[in-house]
């Protein structure tokens, strides 16, 4: 209970900072272009609980789910406004007739933060150590199907090909 409020209050405080900061004097209003504004910029703010992990794969809590979901890329991802699947570091996904298999093509240029590429040996690597007995990953039980992991494969470096163990109504939404 006392982490739920803790994610409550964290999360109404970023909201609050993020209001702050676009309301501050100096900041463009709503009749600019949105071609006049410029992306980017830095946001402050603070967090009182100590992440047991940066790694959301190996930890259940409020505080590695909000940092992992601020540094952190996923394949896709939902959008929050509109509750649509969106590409992120995939730029697109074809879904088989079966409705248990995707195609992800991985987006260009993406790279690590040391300037390594990453591609789809980066993405069954994670799977690989997501389903490892030795991980122990919070994230494996969502990630299977009546007790079966999803399988993963490389055709090359900028694709994963995904395949469901069974039919899955949430698809690519499992995260």
């Amino acid at each position: 209970m006392k982490t739920r409020l803790l994610g409550i209050v964290v999360t109404a405080g970023m909201m609050a900072a993020g209001y702050a900061l676009w309301r501050s004097p100096g900041a463009p209003d709503s009749t600019t272009s949105t071609a006049a504004q410029a992306r980017g910029g830095q946001l402050v703010a603070s967090i009182r609980a100590v992440p047991r992990s940066f790694n959301r794969l190996i930890a259940r809590e409020q505080t590695a789910e909000l940092l992992s979901l601020l540094t952190q890329g996923r394949l896709v991802r939902i959008n929050r406004s509109t509750f649509e699947l969106e590409p992120w570091l995939a730029e697109r996904w074809d879904t088989a007739p079966d409705g248990r298999t995707f195609t992800l093509h991985l987006r260009p240029g993406v790279t690590w933060s040391d300037g390594v590429p990453f591609t789809a040996a980066d993405v069954l690597f994670t799977l690989q150590a997501v389903f490892d007995a030795k991980t122990e990953s919070v994230v494996a039980e969502q990630l299977t199907i009546d007790g079966k992991p999803i399988a993963a494969a490389a055709p090359d470096d900028h694709t994963v090909v995904v395949t469901y163990p069974a039919a899955s109504g949430p698809g690519l939404r499992r995260r």
